[in-house]
């Protein structure tokens, strides 16, 4: 009889605490999780993280960027990441580009360092305009050089003529100018030879 009573007890208390216990169950880690911020929409593998870090000191390094947390460098990077949309072929290639010019280019790392000009506007600029001043002069007299070997702004004779395109300026006012007036009568002379008994 006491070993009836005391399963009795039992039941009762399993009863009692199952009726205590909540309906509803505990929220999954997923549930607590906000899908629209950007650290659930953006997931990040180790590799990345360390390709980015390496990426703000190399940017920092050639800024001259003497704030203890690199904050230009970092700055410049967060705007790389975006513009590219990750850590791909054309982030690391742009990443390089950066670097270099900075460290040729010093008044363009003292110009970001001041603010002087957007993070997002940096990292999408032609490479020709991070170059320097004397590389970008140098660049337009070789490009004018160019222009003079494959232009002939001067003719003395000539038959104007629309009938080609120029594939330069894509104007049709050309002049038609015979560059030579000599005759090659060597093919002539060879098959015909010299002496007229041999073209009898």
């Amino acid at each position: 009889a006491s070993t009836r009573r005391r399963r009795r007890r039992r039941r009762a208390r399993a009863e009692a605490m199952t009726s205590s216990s909540p309906s509803q169950s505990s929220p999954t880690p997923r549930e607590c999780v906000d899908d629209t911020s950007p650290e659930a929409t953006t997931t990040m593998t180790a590799e990345e993280e360390t390709t980015r870090s390496k990426v703000v000191i190399l940017l920092a390094g050639a800024l001259g960027d003497a704030t203890p947390l690199c904050d230009h460098g970092a700055k410049l990077e967060r705007a790389l990441y975006v513009a590219h949309g990750g850590v791909g072929r054309a982030y690391r290639t742009r990443a390089r580009e950066l670097v270099a010019n900075f460290k040729r280019n010093v008044k363009l790392a003292a110009s970001v360092i001041r603010g002087d000009m957007s993070a997002e506007d940096v990292v999408t600029m032609p490479v020709t305009d991070l170059a320097t001043e004397e590389a970008q002069i140098e660049r337009d007299r070789m490009e004018e050089r160019a222009v003079r070997k494959r232009t002939r702004t001067h003719f003395d004779d000539g038959v104007n003529s629309e009938a080609y395109v120029c594939p330069e300026c894509g104007s049709n006012q050309c002049k038609y100018v015979m560059l030579s007036d000599s005759r090659d009568v060597r093919k002539a002379e060879i098959w015909g030879g010299s002496s007229n008994d041999e073209c009898l």
